[in-house]
């Protein structure tokens, strides 16, 4: 089963402050998204019409993915595999099952791991839970040992409806899922439950609310490094695509409540199907996506890139370096753009290297010694000085 399938490719992102109003004050975009490229090439072996990738490991050695298709040793109607390599140089290997501990004679889908990589979560509708489909996970001693056997999550998470596509933040405290239970905003909402520690039970899930969810299908979060930026899939009135659409939100801080759901518009929202998954280091959206119309899935990739030019006046000069000192020390999210473009929480000298090597990059070759390089940017950060205010 597929949850939602929504459009396909992340090609920008619009002023998110800008896609549309709202009561709580706009957040302020400071990146974009580069042109996504097909990454399946990377992964030869995955038939696009049977098989696609569910999520990376923070280490990026390993990625996790379901098969529809009845490879030898296949266990049910829908399998759970991973793929490994020994470093981020080296090609992947071929997928291994995962095994008895973990499949079963019925559907099973849409691994997550957690970022740690000691626990793996996913649903499955093996009929020994508490609705057609159950939240599971399975737990590791280390990266290195083998996955123990799936434990149903239980019955303050799991219920008489179905829960689907499980999502735990990169500190462990959050788990994020999608349900049809009732008292809802729409057919699929996303829940939240929170525990004190990796090493607690999961708390009772509330409904995330009606920022995020609508009379729609709202599933497949994502969540940036901080867990401040949640992007989700939505059938949501409104969107572009035939079958949802790709929305992205915001919070203060992790205590504060998310901000209303923006639409990515119509250059993010232009094919069938669109699931983003936000890379571990945040410098990149992987898009599963069907970008021929015709049910089939393939992986994409595109970076985020942070916006340097601060006052919008078409280049990157003294005046934006001027910017980013005056709010050096703060948390001011538009010049917080090192050490990736989603910022680290701090202006710093991180985000003055990241305005620098761009400014070189759009200046090109400063000193003359026929490459842009680092001593480039020095000459351009002295250059800038040189101008004076």
């Amino acid at each position: 089963m597929k949850v939602c399938r929504i459009p396909m490719v992340v090609m920008s992102l619009l002023g998110f402050g800008l896609l549309s109003g709202f009561d709580a004050p706009p957040a302020r975009a400071d990146f974009t998204f580069g042109e996504p490229v097909n990454i399946q090439s990377d992964f030869p072996f995955l038939d696009p019409a049977t098989e696609w990738i569910t999520c990376f490991s923070a280490d990026g050695l390993e990625v996790y993915g379901i098969s529809y298709r009845n490879r030898p040793g296949a266990y049910g109607l829908g399998d759970l595999w991973v793929c490994k390599r020994a470093s981020p140089e080296d090609d992947w290997g071929l997928p291994e099952n995962l095994g008895a501990t973990i499949n079963s004679a019925s559907q099973d889908g849409f691994a997550f791991l957690t970022a740690d990589g000691l626990e793996l979560y996913f649903w499955s509708s093996r009929g020994e839970g508490y609705g057609a489909q159950d939240l599971y996970v399975t737990r590791r001693a280390t990266r290195t040992s083998p996955w123990e056997a799936a434990t149903n999550l239980g019955p303050k998470v799991n219920g008489s409806s179905d829960e689907a596509v499980a999502l735990v933040s990169p500190d462990g405290l959050e788990l994020y899922f999608s349900s049809t239970r009732p008292g809802g905003y729409g057919s699929w909402d996303l829940y939240i439950s929170k525990r004190a520690t990796p090493n607690d039970p999961w708390g009772d899930p509330v409904n995330v609310g009606p920022a995020v969810n609508s009379p729609g299908q709202d599933s497949h979060a994502s969540l940036s490094p901080d867990g401040l930026l949640m992007f989700l899939t939505s059938t949501r009135p409104g969107g572009f695509g035939p079958w949802g659409d790709g929305y992205m939100a915001k919070r203060a801080s992790r205590s504060a409540p998310w901000q209303p759901a923006v639409n990515l518009g119509p250059i993010v929202n232009k094919t069938v199907w669109n699931e983003p998954l936000m890379s571990a280091d945040g410098s990149a959206l992987y898009i599963m996506c069907d970008p021929n119309d015709d049910m089939t899935t393939w992986t994409y990739k595109a970076p985020i890139i942070p916006i340097v030019d601060f006052n919008g006046d078409g280049k990157v000069d003294r005046l934006d370096m001027g910017a980013l000192m005056l709010h050096w020390g703060t948390d001011k999210s538009l010049y917080d753009i090192g050490p990736t473009p989603l910022g680290d929480g701090i202006v710093d000298s991180k985000d003055l290297m990241v305005l620098a090597q761009h400014g070189a990059m759009l200046a090109g070759d400063v000193n003359y010694d026929g490459v842009v390089d680092f001593f480039d940017l020095v000459e351009l950060a002295k250059n800038w000085l040189r101008q004076g205010p």
